[in-house]
């Protein structure tokens, strides 16, 4: 588990998708094209993809009080979970912790998509064409999977959605720190009249390094609180599978890709 996290706090988000663009700029992505209402109310782009690796969620305005409306907008990326499915499914092994975080190696993801089914958040994506930043920097590779990697491969202290937070509801400091923080938020929050104010990522896939400090239960927020785990003794017999039909590729991505099905069908009632 990483030493450090981020910590996203939905009830001081104005939505002014700041991170959105940082996370952009610093990583040189593309934009998306996209429609004013991509998602639900001013959700935008819809959802993550290979090319936007963080966003902005507008949940629908709670009206259940009348007197006190609640409009809760949540920044989400990839969880980084300690125990996480992409790494345990990912046939190359191209799926790694760096410093805890969770990070995809591009030369030897293969784009077979077993990280994309696996993930229960929604957050890896296979791109469908190649991005060169400004820099000359080949930073999105066709046909490979992609998602927020915490600013560990374009290095900096501080990732780039943090430093632009206005309200202070995204930081990134020392998990137990972060956690500690979250404590609190919801004490606060259960004293301002939010009795079901939550923590979410403390226990999921053996602790999160993002943690989220909600004003109601996960459940709300499209969060599961038990999130189902990847059958690893399965996995790992797809895997073996793999690497036998792999021998027969070449080494060429199509082909492996192939082999991965292949072997997701031989396996599948194994």
């Amino acid at each position: 588990m990483a030493e450090k996290a981020f910590l996203v706090d939905t009830s001081k988000c104005q939505g002014c998708r700041g991170c959105q663009v940082a996370c952009k700029q610093w990583n040189g992505l593309p934009g998306e094209k996209t429609e004013f209402f991509a998602g639900p109310e001013y959700t935008n782009p819809g959802k993550l993809s290979a090319i936007t690796w963080n966003h902005v969620i507008f949940f629908p305005i709670d009206r259940s009080n009348e007197t006190r409306p609640i409009w809760t907008i949540m920044h989400k990326k990839c969880f980084h979970c300690a125990e996480a499915n992409c790494m345990a499914v990912c046939p190359e092994k191209a799926i790694y912790k760096k410093d805890g975080w969770t990070v995809i190696d591009q030369d030897k993801c293969i784009g077979c998509g077993a990280c994309v089914h696996a993930c229960v958040y929604n957050v890896p994506e296979i791109a469908e064409k190649h991005h060169t930043n400004d820099a000359g920097q080949h930073i999105i590779v066709k046909d490979r999977s992609h998602k927020c990697n915490a600013c560990t491969q374009n290095e900096r202290e501080i990732p780039a959605c943090v430093t632009v937070c206005p309200s202070g509801a995204l930081l990134y400091d020392y998990r137990n720190k972060m956690i500690d923080y979250a404590q609190k938020r919801v004490k606060e929050l259960k004293a301002d009249g939010y009795p079901n104010a939550s923590i979410y990522g403390l226990d999921q896939y053996g602790g999160l390094g993002v943690i989220t400090v909600l004003r109601d239960k996960p459940e709300k927020y499209d969060l599961p609180v038990n999130p189902p785990k990847v059958d690893h003794v399965k996995a790992e017999h797809t895997k073996d599978v793999y690497a036998l039909l792999s021998t027969a590729t070449m080494g060429i991505p199509a082909l492996k890709r192939f082999a991965y099905r292949a072997s997701k069908s031989l396996t599948k009632d194994a």
